[in-house]
């Protein structure tokens, strides 16, 4: 969590800087959007914003959130990767849950866990580019209810019946908010 102080003195020398007069909706504004990381990665953003941006006004929130969140585009892309690994780490047979529920939303779009899980390598590419088109499509709408997406087992035994013999939902974490930058 932001330490609100510590950001303040942050935002007041980031707005003399740019010759901004500093104020309280400046601040509450700048303070909601970042909000969630940690003082040190905000601070690391804020310095790579300063020495990258090439405008002569204050760099907008969405500034600082790109040094610590990534584009859209990076953000689809570490989200693909993540459906590649769980892949090749659980596949066809086990029910997965992605802390993101774009991914699940995304995947369930493309025909569902075990549909997308046996994609062939020769088609590998034509899937990505599906999935990061869905990716960003998703992500702009807010999807925030997580999915569960079934695996085969769970599929065929609750089918048969068998509810005691499901397995637990694997869940897929992709997301570290409060990672520090490096430099």
């Amino acid at each position: 969590m932001l330490d609100k102080k510590l950001f303040v003195n942050l935002m007041t020398g980031l707005c003399d800087m740019y010759d901004k007069k500093p104020s309280e909706f400046i601040f509450n504004a700048y303070y909601d959007a970042l909000k969630e990381y940690e003082y040190s990665a905000v601070e690391a953003a804020v310095k790579k914003v300063i020495a990258t941006y090439k405008y002569n006004t204050l760099p907008k929130p969405s500034d600082i959130l790109e040094y610590l969140e990534g584009t859209k585009e990076d953000t689809a892309m570490i989200a693909w990767l993540a459906v590649r690994d769980a892949i090749e780490n659980y596949g066809y047979y086990y029910s997965i849950a992605f802390d993101d529920p774009v991914i699940s939303h995304c995947i369930f779009q493309m025909g569902g866990w075990m549909e997308i899980s046996q994609v062939l390598n020769k088609d590998i590419l034509y899937v990505e580019k599906e999935f990061l088109e869905l990716y960003r499509l998703f992500a702009k709408r807010g999807i925030e209810k997580p999915m569960k997406l079934p695996g085969y087992i769970e599929v065929v035994n609750r089918a048969k019946g068998y509810i005691d013999h499901i397995p637990e939902v694997i869940l897929i974490t992709t997301k570290a908010k409060n990672v520090k930058l490096l430099n």
